[in-house]
């Protein structure tokens, strides 16, 4: 338990109207009420405040836990030490419409950074599966965003992090600037530090970074096409990337594009008996003479696939979705949880690695058609996302255990299959550790201890022992 001197400490640092204690006030930080937790919640107001609260926890030797997604593993509600949320750390600096770069803080959402950046005739490219509504957070763990089918990872340009001792951490190009000065710089000049990307903040907490922008262009259409199967409804996919010929591009099943659209549990049944099994969205935008030059090519590369084209109320849904950020929780309301088995592989191998999926589940007595699917390009085609949801009812008796046991079968067999596994946490970052190089693991370990020799900085949230 965190001793009472070092509370009274923190509320000096950031109010005590900033400090919680108690499983009831954490509760709202997990996926489940924890029966009890010693950690402290700390929400610092600015980088000041943060270094401040790094600095006493090093000192003390507390560890400090970060909040990186909406829900965090209900798990970490035993451990102790500090729970850090930047949520108050909401500061838009600027938008810089002309270099196209909003320059943000940790706390900053999706919702709140589109608003501004729309003011300014520019928009974000917006997650198809985040698990924060922090922009920074989302970009920096690598979210899979609709948008990524023509501009390529990572989305920003730079960040600023708070390491373990409160020494800051300036990345890129600002650390030759007078804004940047630093306690710890890169070196090679500027560059971006692939070191933090999807790293659990085991080396440092990220609070401030620039991330991109994009101008709205003078004509938006959507197209969707239905299909009876996922091979040819990707296939167009493929193609029209390959070509150039999109913005935005996601291709689902009937499951995943219900629960995706929906807003309960009827209305989702209702939607998806109207759908065909597989369906593929393709945004076309820039000047009107080529948007209507793209949608010729996009409707002739669907009609040679034996595609049948949507209209009507579907488009006009989808496309207001595609204005929105794709939050996993949102999903939650069908059966009450989601849980997601996610991947890249090329668009030849997606689909039937995603029927091997199916069948996995299928076996665990899931049955196939509830199991939602998508693929999502990246970079103009050059692979794809691959997303398959489970919607269950984490309430009813051994449901959580066969859900483990369907992701437990489908991750090793997608590792076995050599398919990409980005982002792994749990029994599934044990399973990719497993088969990674050991000099890997070295660099990752050595780093660690560079930065954090004390290892109270996200202890055990990346890797065990860590």
């Amino acid at each position: 338990m965190v001793a009472a001197d070092i509370v009274r400490e923190l509320e000096e640092i950031v109010g005590k109207a900033n400090i919680a204690r108690g499983a009831s006030a954490l509760a709202g930080y997990f996926e489940d009420h924890p029966g009890e937790t010693d950690l402290v919640l700390v929400r610092p107001a600015d980088e000041f405040d943060l270094c401040e609260v790094a600095q006493l926890a090093s000192r003390a030797g507390i560890p400090m836990y970060s909040v990186r997604r909406e829900k965090m593993e209900t798990s970490l509600a035993s451990a102790e030490g500090l729970l850090i949320d930047l949520g108050r750390m909401d500061g838009i600096k600027e938008i810089d419409r002309r270099n196209l770069m909003a320059h943000i803080h940790a706390g900053v959402t999706y919702e709140q950074l589109q608003a501004e950046c729309m003011k300014k005739d520019c928009k974000l490219l917006l997650p198809a599966a985040a698990r924060s509504r922090s922009v920074l957070r989302s970009y920096l763990d690598r979210d899979v965003l609709n948008g990524n089918a023509v501009y390529r990872f990572p989305n920003l340009s730079i960040f600023h992090a708070v390491l373990a001792d409160g020494r800051i951490w300036v990345s890129g190009s600002q650390q030759m600037t007078s804004e940047g000065i630093a306690d710890f710089r890169e070196d090679q000049g500027p560059q971006f530090s692939l070191f933090f990307g999807a790293s659990e903040d085991i080396f440092g907490i990220p609070f401030y970074g620039i991330v991109y922008a994009y101008p709205l262009r003078e004509e938006r259409r959507l197209l969707l096409f239905g299909f009876d199967r996922a091979e040819p409804a990707a296939r167009l996919a493929y193609k029209v990337n390959r070509d150039e010929h999109c913005f935005e591009c996601v291709t689902a099943n009937a499951r995943y594009l219900s629960a995706l659209l929906a807003k309960s549990a009827g209305e989702a049944e209702e939607l998806r008996a109207k759908l065909p099994p597989w369906v593929t969205a393709v945004s076309l935008e820039h000047h009107v003479e080529l948007v209507d030059l793209w949608e010729k090519y996009v409707r002739q590369d669907a009609e040679a696939l034996g595609a049948r084209p949507l209209d009507g109320e579907l488009v006009k849904m989808m496309d207001a979705k595609f204005q929105q950020p794709w939050y996993i929780y949102d999903r939650d309301y069908l059966r009450g949880r989601t849980s997601v088995i996610d991947h890249y592989d090329f668009y030849r191998r997606a689909p039937g690695l995603l029927s091997k999926v199916r069948d996995i589940a299928k076996a665990k007595g899931y049955a196939e058609d509830e199991v939602g699917q998508v693929m999502v390009p990246v970079y103009f085609g050059a692979s794809c996302y691959c997303e398959s949801d489970i919607y269950y009812d984490p309430r009813e008796e051994g449901e959580a255990e066969r859900v483990t046991a369907v992701r437990s079968d489908a991750y090793r067999m997608l590792l076995d299959q050599g398919s990409f596994v980005d982002r792994p946490r749990g029994e599934v970052a044990k399973m990719v550790y497993e088969r990674v190089n050991e000099g890997f693991l070295k660099v990752l370990k050595t780093f660690k201890n560079i930065v954090d020799p004390e290892g109270i900085l996200n202890p055990d949230q990346l890797l065990e022992g860590v």
